[in-house]
């Protein structure tokens, strides 16, 4: 399916913008997606959905970003007139939000415009199959984004299977998202009260489901940046990004809160901090998360789910983050589940998740703040099967419930992420890409020689598309 894309000159693939096509989503800076390339982009994806998916309906939902509603605008007329139905909430939405939505069109392809925690100058799109497979580069059916590009290309009216015009259908599930997410995390109203929490939005989508859910749960509650705005007036919405997050971080210090959480622009980022501005690495959290969540799964293998699917009964697995902090994947080892390095990439885990599911693969998270999970579809009916997804808005319940009944285990997480140290980023960018390899092979030279031991591939022999070095800890952690 590369083709068409191999046949063009550079100054074709610059008028075209095709390097919006990214690994894991479509993503560029607003300004390089002219009116003309956002219907031409529209068409493309619609003609995927019709000709290659063949869904009859599609779901399509937006962030805050100044440049999603005129998107979203072409995508619900395109669509309709492609003669698909359309499922969307026309105001800005999370993420966490927009794929609850598609768990209750399962049938549905879904589109979602955003740019996730990227300078508000940058607008994308995220890409669903039906039943929540994630598209990208290669992922999904005929090469996912990869096709759709070549559609793109060629710009071809898309075989519609009629010339009736697609229903748009207004849909919303706030009140639904919240009422679920609550019920997972097994929390309930006033449960929390009294708990002293700052919020932060940074401006994005996810303040209205997060801010409505801990009022529920009686949190003293202080927010920050609550209204969305794409602008993005207070810096980039990024909770990684110093100068973005510096005055949350101050104003906890300086004020007396338990604990507190930061959302990136489309709110499928959290990250968690103490009482003295301290952020505490997704990977820690979630090792405190791991009692919690694989009783919840032990219902599910106790309600016959996993049956036959596995030898040796309850076997409970997580993935964890190439970059994770070591002493947190033993952590997470010692609760009771085993663990397995996994590229980065948030196609790729989902995918390994709902692949493995049977294998009672059950959760996720990544350094950068996202937590995955397979989320029932129905709460009350596990027969209906499994989404491999992201609610961030259960995960933030969730940490709040148990933050607030064990605070020690969170001063212990904080004590034992100090024994090492690291960056949560620490990017690197070579001016001449060609140099890039050669020293990446020298500085792992240099670690192997001092002892470390190298590794390249996960399990199952597939590459890690990254490099770990270790001292002291085997491949396989239990």
């Amino acid at each position: 399916m590369y083709t068409e894309f191999m046949g063009l000159s550079d100054l074709e693939k610059r008028a075209l913008n095709t390097s919006m096509f990214k690994a894991y989503d479509i993503r560029t800076r607003s300004s390089e997606l002219t009116p003309t390339l956002s219907r031409r982009l529209v068409r493309a994806v619609g003609r995927y959905f019709l000709e290659v998916l063949k869904v009859s309906a599609v779901v399509v939902g937006r962030d805050a970003r100044l440049a999603a509603p005129a998107l979203l605008e072409h995508a619900v007329d395109i669509f309709a007139e492609m003669g698909l139905h359309v499922l969307v909430n026309p105001l800005q939405i999370s993420t966490s939000q927009f794929y609850f939505s598609c768990m209750q069109n399962p049938h549905a392809a879904a589109v979602m415009f955003t740019a996730s925690h990227n300078p508000g100058e940058y607008i994308g799109l995220k890409l669903m199959a039906p039943q929540m497979q994630t598209l990208a580069m290669g992922n999904g059916p005929l090469g996912g984004i990869g096709c759709i590009r070549e559609f793109y290309i060629e710009d071809k009216s898309a075989k519609a299977p009629s010339l009736v015009r697609g229903k748009v259908i207004i849909k919303r599930y706030l009140d639904q998202f919240i009422e679920y997410s609550m019920k997972l995390a097994k929390v309930e109203r006033d449960t929390l009260s009294g708990v002293s929490i700052l919020t932060d939005y940074l401006c994005g989508a996810a303040g209205t489901e997060t801010t409505e859910a801990l009022g529920l749960l009686g949190c003293n509650l202080r927010v920050r940046n609550l209204v969305p705005d794409g602008n993005f007036p207070v810096g980039d919405p990024n909770p990684i990004v110093q100068k973005s997050i510096q005055p949350t971080w101050d104003l906890m210090r300086k004020e007396a809160f338990d604990f507190g959480f930061a959302f990136d622009g489309d709110g499928d980022r959290m990250d968690i901090m103490n009482s003295k501005g301290q952020q505490l690495a997704p990977s820690f959290n979630l090792s405190l998360l791991v009692p919690e969540i694989t009783e919840y799964f032990k219902g599910v293998y106790d309600s016959g789910f996993f049956a036959g699917s596995q030898p040796g009964g309850w076997k409970p697995h997580m993935y964890y983050d190439v970059k994770a902090n070591p002493l947190s994947v033993v952590d997470q080892a010692q609760k009771g589940i085993g663990v397995h390095v996994i590229r980065n990439g948030h196609s790729f885990i989902k995918e390994a998740l709902r692949q493995n599911l049977k294998n009672q693969f059950l959760v996720a998270s990544e350094e950068s703040a996202h937590y995955y999970m397979n989320f029932p579809y129905d709460l009350h009916d596990f027969s209906q099967g499994f989404a491999a997804t992201e609610n961030t808005l259960y995960f933030t319940l969730l940490t709040a419930k148990m933050w607030a009944s064990n605070p020690k285990a969170y001063d212990d997480a904080f004590i034992l992420q100090d024994q090492i140290y690291r960056e949560r980023e620490w990017p690197c960018h070579f001016f001449k890409e060609d140099l890039m390899e050669p020293v990446m092979l020298e500085v792992e030279r240099a670690f192997a020689s001092k002892g470390l031991s190298v590794f390249k591939h996960m399990e199952d022999g597939s590459s890690l598309d990254a490099t770990l070095m270790r001292m002291g800890l085997p491949e396989l952690i239990d």
